[in-house]
């Protein structure tokens, strides 16, 4: 039988960024890149344009 290579996990607890630059899908990306498994926990919700924040 095949040995399957676990991923770690790591937490993540950061605010949700609209755009994906910033707050958890950043961190999942870079958890990614790392052959991490990333869970999250959301603590605020942004509101902005492509110009600013509200």
């Amino acid at each position: 039988m095949a040995k399957v290579a676990r991923r770690k996990t790591v937490l993540t607890i950061a605010g949700f960024d609209p755009s994906g630059g910033a707050g958890l899908q950043a961190d999942l990306r870079v958890f990614n890149d790392f052959k991490l498994k990333g869970l999250s926990a959301v603590t605020a919700l942004t509101v902005q344009t492509g110009r600013e924040v509200m």
